[in-house]
């Protein structure tokens, strides 16, 4: 079995590495609030278009020259989306997802828009791995790389989850939960891990 590698991302990634964001999503609360049970290449468009507009830190994990892993994180203010980026996004989105899910889209990332700290912080996420690699301690090689970053940079860590279960995944790296809201219907939990002193 060839070793995992971790590697810079790279815009020729995107298509494979939005494939495995999308499996890796699809069964999560907010996903399927917005395209619905099962909807894999919806999720792909999602992707293949976010991965395009990230600012930031991008990795991939490799198994041999198989995308399985991705993490991306981005310092503030960097982690928003500018008002001229917004009004010129949901022109483009509605060809792709139809009104309805464009407008859930943009109800979901408002959501969270709202929320992001003022003060100065690193923003994780997406982190993903492939339903089929994981377990194998992928993302949590992943979240070390993060965490590493954030106490090089002496930085606090800020990130969103819809997932219950990902609440003590996060809390084993110094994420605690400081807000519980709902978004479009779903539970999400916002964490944050202090900046080392």
């Amino acid at each position: 079995m060839p070793e995992i590698t971790i590697e810079e991302f790279n815009p020729e990634m995107t298509d494979d590495t939005a494939d495995v964001l999308a499996r890796a999503f699809v069964t999560n609360p907010l996903n399927i609030a917005v395209f619905g049970v099962d909807q894999v290449s919806a999720n792909q468009a999602f992707f293949r278009g976010g991965l395009r507009v990230m600012r930031g830190r991008k990795l991939v994990a490799l198994d041999g020259a198989r995308i399985i892993g991705f993490i991306h994180w981005v310092t503030s203010p960097r982690c928003q989306v500018s008002i001229p980026e917004k009004l010129t996004m949901l022109p483009r989105m509605i060809p792709e997802f139809g009104l309805q899910r464009s407008l859930r889209i943009s109800s979901w990332l408002a959501t969270w828009s709202k929320h992001d700290p003022k003060d100065p912080h690193c923003h994780l996420g997406p982190i993903g791995v492939d339903p089929h690699a994981q377990g194998r301690g992928i993302g949590r090689r992943l979240m070390s790389l993060y965490c590493e970053d954030l106490d090089r940079t002496t930085t606090a860590g800020y990130l969103e989850t819809d997932r219950p279960q990902n609440v003590a995944f996060y809390q084993r790296f110094g994420f605690e939960v400081t807000h519980e809201m709902p978004v479009l219907g779903t539970p999400n939990f916002l964490m944050r891990r202090p900046a080392l002193r």
